[in-house]
Formats: C-alpha cells, sequence, structure tokens
C-alpha cells in the first residue's frame, strides 16, 4: 500500500498536494494536535485522509503546543517564531513515532514522510533512526526547523549526518528550487512518486470538489486578488485571526 504520512498537517495545505491523484496514495495520515487546525482538516472529501489527533515525537503522552493554530505552534518554549512567550497554548497529544508505525503499517508498505513540525522533526527522526524502523520509509521531506530553536539546533546536523550514514532517500525544502511550503511538497514528490490517475480523479481533484469551504474560498482569493489585498484579508479574516478573535471576546 501506498502511504503518504503528513506530520505538521496545520490547514491542510500538504494535505491538499497529497490528495492529487497523481501521486497514486492509498491511505494519508496528517498528524495535527491543535483542535482549531482538525477543525478544517476533517473538512476535506476524501475517504483516503485520516486526521490523527496527536503529534509524532519520541514518545507518547501530553505535551504544551506554544503558539497553537499559528503555522509555527511548537512544543519548545524558546522557538524564535513565537516571540515574547504572548502567545496561546494547549495541552495536547503525543504519540511515538515507532509505536504508531508499528501499529499502523507493514513492512511492505511504500511510505512517504513531510515533516514540518517545528522542531519535532528531530524527536521523530531520531527515534525511527533508534528504532529502526526509519527502513519502512520510502522517502522523507524534512524542513529543519529545529535550526529556529536557541536550546535544540545543535541537533540538525547530527541528525542529517545520521541520515546519510543510514543512507536513507531524505530531502529538504534548501536541495529544492522551490525553497520550502506546498510547492516544495509538491516538487519533492514529482521526483520520487510521479503516478498516472484516472482522468475522473484527476478532474474531481482540479476542480477542487475534495476542499473544505475554508480551503477552497482560499484558493480562490489567492488566485483573484493582487498579493498585497489578499495578504490583508488573510491577517484580518483568516482563520487563526477568527479563533484570536474570539479568544480575546472570551
Amino acid at each position: 500500500m501506498r502511504i503518504f504520512l503528513d506530520v505538521g498537517g496545520h490547514y491542510g495545505e500538504t494535505l491538499d498536494v497529497a490528495l492529487d491523484p497523481r501521486w497514486g496514495f492509498e491511505k494519508i495520515y496528517s498528524f495535527e494536535p491543535a483542535k482549531s487546525c482538525r477543525h478544517i482538516l476533517r473538512g476535506f472529501r476524501d475517504s483516503r485522509a485520516h486526521i490523527v489527533s496527536a503529534g509524532l515525537s519520541n514518545s507518547t503522552g501530553q505535551a504544551t503546543l506554544f503558539g497553537t493554530g499559528l503555522l509555527g505552534a511548537s512544543v519548545y518554549a524558546d522557538k524564535r517564531e513565537l516571540g515574547d512567550g504572548h502567545v496561546r497554548a494547549e495541552t495536547i497529544a503525543l504519540v511515538r513515532a515507532t509505536d504508531w508505525l508499528l501499529t499502523n503499517t507493514s513492512a511492505d508498505d511504500e511510505i512517504y514522510l513531510k515533516l514540518n513540525c517545528e522542531g519535532s522533526e528531530c524527536d521523530v527522526l531520531e527515534d525511527l533512526l533508534d528504532s529502526g524502523v526509519i527502513n519502512r520509509l520510502q522517502s522523507i521531506y524534512v524542513d529543519f526547523d529545529v535550526r529556529k530553536i536557541p536550546s535544540q539546533a545543535h541537533r540538525h546536523a547530527i541528525v542529517e549526518d545520521r541520515l546519510r550514514h543510514h543512507r536513507q532517500s531524505f530531502v529538504t525544502p534548501e536541495s529544492l528550487t522551490s525553497h520550502g511550503g506546498h510547492a516544495a511538497v509538491r516538487e519533492w514528490l514529482s521526483l520520487v512518486s510521479p503516478q498516472s490517475p484516472s482522468s475522473a480523479a484527476t478532474v474531481r481533484y482540479r476542480l477542487g470538489l475534495h476542499r473544505p469551504p475554508y480551503i477552497w474560498a482560499t484558493h480562490a482569493a489567492r488566485a483573484a486578488l493582487p498579493r498585497p489585498v489578499y495578504a490583508l484579508a488573510a491577517r484580518r479574516f483568516g482563520a487563526h485571526a477568527r479563533q484570536q478573535a474570539g479568544a480575546d471576546r472570551g
């Protein structure tokens, strides 16, 4: 079975790419610990998409997610993008990566892993390397956000060296021409996992019938509005802006 693991689901930026039938994924798991983000993710209309209400890590338990709902939310409080610490926090569930893979996949599966989880990528990769379960992965896309966390930044070079020593197939945004975001994920998949989908599936995807209303409206606005106007609208009316306004009223 061809499986895609989207670790750091946020509002479905990568999930939307993975659902493109050209890749041939039969199951797609999006790991998202923030409740506000899962509300949007569950609006995707595709039976292959499964939303996991937890973050992947090196152990199973609970943690505090700082900046919950934000694109840069992290379990590490000293992440630079979180500013002076005056951000919303949420208690979230974590699950050990090795345990989840052993329970939910088999050695015969063809698994692609995307990691954009704001510092937790080193926790996940070290756990999979230590257990040997990383051998189940066909290819990995990893954004080393750990570099933005003073207390953890030293782990970047260590983990990347371990991946190379293990001869594990992986890419980073810096190794691609797109240099990050959903465009980089699409570029990575076009290099490692091209397929030939049916015409009906392709038409449905191109029409965006699988997308939640919020995501569909976001794509339409991005295509129709000048970039400065779209950026202003996103800041004022985007999902996180509405969430923050609700918290302030509360």
